[in-house]
């Protein structure tokens, strides 16, 4: 039996047809790597080198071996590395689960980032509520999850704050407040809403609902959908205005317009949070919450910290 040392040694010697000088490369003294190769040949059954004091060649078989032996060891080096990647969590599968809207704002960036540097991982992504998500997680159908806190009973998670997301308003086209570039949460108190639901959303909708208590009215919801594309088609039909996240915005809805709100001069904002079960095997989710940790840096606000989870 050959072993990957006599290939190396082997390779060495074919490529500067000289034993000294392979020896110097391998580090070792030329005695033992004459007697190495000596051995390989006996092994193999036939002569790989033909060598005299003045000079080393390959024999015609030699010239197979090489171009063999080379893609042994080349392989060999590619099943080390896939060990050691597997072993780091740079191999495998990373169920991603996130609110609608991050995708359309957030999670693109850390998508490309997360497969530049680990092409080798394949991702499954799908778009959920925040509610279903953490029933997912905690179920083992998901990994990680991007969701919109309060979390419920979080002993069992590991929840990261990832940034901070810009609330606008989305009005008709031919609505009153349509030309104006920013507005006081306050002016909204007269009109008719379109929301999210509250209970697939509690986070989301808990947001809008306390601001506006705090701006002195609560939101008259004439119309609910749990989807956002939905909620903008709703307004674009001037069933009422809607709160959304500024990444809507990036959508394009005819007869609709966007406009920043303000409570007591800040821009209206809501936290999305990384939840991950705390007992997970699988090293990918660490992986990728630095990824995300990088690729949001700068990019979203954060300002100061805010509550994540909440007793049932």
């Amino acid at each position: 039996m050959t072993d990957l040392r006599q290939f190396q040694q082997f390779v060495a010697v074919a490529e500067l047809l000289s034993f000294r000088r392979a020896a110097e490369a391998l580090h070792m003294s030329q005695p033992p790597l004459t007697v190495a190769i000596k051995k390989l040949e006996e092994t193999i059954g036939t002569e790989l080198l033909e060598r005299n004091r003045h000079m080393v060649r390959l024999t015609p078989a030699g010239e197979v071996f090489l171009v063999e032996a080379r893609r042994t060891i080349a392989q060999a080096e590619i099943a080390v590395e896939s060990a050691r990647r597997a072993a780091s969590g740079m191999f495998g599968t990373l169920r991603l689960s996130f609110v609608p809207s991050a995708a359309l704002d957030v999670l693109p960036d850390i998508l490309r980032r997360f497969q530049q540097e680990y092409p080798a991982v394949k991702l499954i992504l799908t778009g959920e509520s925040s509610g279903k998500q953490l029933e997912l997680l905690r179920r083992g159908d998901t990994d990680v999850a991007i969701v919109v806190p309060p979390v419920y009973e979080p002993k069992d998670l590991s929840l990261d704050i990832l940034c901070e997301e810009t609330l606008v308003v989305a009005v008709p086209a031919a609505h009153a407040l349509a030309r104006r570039k920013r507005l006081r949460l306050e002016e909204l108190k007269a009109e008719a809403f379109v929301a999210f639901p509250f209970a697939e959303g509690p986070g989301y909708s808990g947001v809008i609902l306390a601001a506006c208590q705090r701006a002195g009215f609560f939101p008259r919801v004439v119309q609910e959908a749990s989807q956002m594309q939905t909620i903008i088609t709703l307004v674009a039909g001037n069933l009422g205005i809607a709160i959304v996240p500024r990444a809507m915005t990036r959508v394009q809805a005819l007869g609709v317009v966007y406009i920043d709100v303000t409570e007591s001069r800040s821009s209206l904002r809501y936290p999305l949070v990384m939840a991950s079960l705390t007992n997970t095997e699988n090293a990918l989710v660490g992986a990728f919450g630095a990824v995300a940790k990088r690729s949001l840096a700068g990019e979203c606000s954060l300002h100061a910290p805010m509550a994540v989870s909440s007793a049932a």
